[in-house]
């Protein structure tokens, strides 16, 4: 008895280190077919100009003008424009940045939110995220009267905040929805079959002191409209 026990064991240790090899090996190779092309030579990303004017419906825009880009340590690199739309009694503004690898620079908004706005991820409490059907994840907050809604609009169409929320949603489904436009680019080493990219955005308008709740609720109104619009119109691969 105590022989066949001491078999039984030495049989489930077996399994259970063949289970977890190739449980590496899989995760390896998911890793290398998402992230890694065949060849080191990757394609540039598209050049993207943002538009001068997006017109959004009841809103008249200000002004509009580029935003320094800015150099992440992987040399990649996140062209950027501001956007002022008229709303009393004080304007709405909005800042985009079109940041192209979002594997390496994590397009979420604790990270990004220091980097281009000086604000502090602590301000990002449980309640501050908010979600909507068909449009997906957005924060929204408030930091010394001024209002603020962020969050990444992926190229799926999805909003994220947190990095997983973005690494799901821009994991290729390769069993239902194969990402065949890029699949030719990733055979020939010029892509990865994960879509990384990210128009990281940021709207703020000061705080109507007179109705603190009405200045939020138009803030995300006009944020759920913005995305919407880049649902639409996000740049080409």
């Amino acid at each position: 008895t105590r022989i066949m026990m001491t078999i039984q064991i030495a049989r489930v240790a077996r399994q259970s280190l063949l289970l977890l090899l190739c449980g590496g090996a899989i995760g390896v190779l998911g890793n290398a077919i998402l992230n890694h092309p065949t060849k080191s030579n990757l394609r540039a990303p598209t050049a993207f100009d943002f538009p001068q004017t997006i017109s959004l419906s009841n809103w008249q825009m200000l002004e509009s003008k580029t935003l320094t880009a800015h150099s992440f340590a992987n040399g990649m690199v996140a062209t950027g424009r501001h956007y002022r739309y008229q709303h009393h009694p004080h304007p709405i503004d909005i800042e985009v940045r079109y940041i192209t690898d979002g594997v390496a620079n994590r397009p979420t908004v604790d990270a990004m939110l220091p980097i281009f706005t000086k604000i502090p991820a602590t301000v990002l409490q449980p309640n501050t995220l908010k979600q909507q059907p068909n449009l997906g994840f957005y924060s929204l907050f408030v930091e010394q009267d001024i209002a603020y809604l962020s969050t990444c609009i992926n190229p799926q169409g999805i909003t994220t905040v947190t990095g997983d929320q973005f690494h799901m949603n821009s994991n290729p489904n390769l069993l239902s929805k194969l990402p065949v436009d890029r699949l030719l680019p990733w055979l020939l080493g010029q892509q990865t079959l994960r879509d990384s990219r990210c128009i990281w955005t940021v709207l703020s308008t000061q705080i109507d002191r007179s109705a603190p709740n009405d200045s939020i609720k138009t803030l995300e109104t006009i944020g759920v409209n913005w995305i919407r619009w880049w649902q639409v119109h996000f740049p080409a691969a």
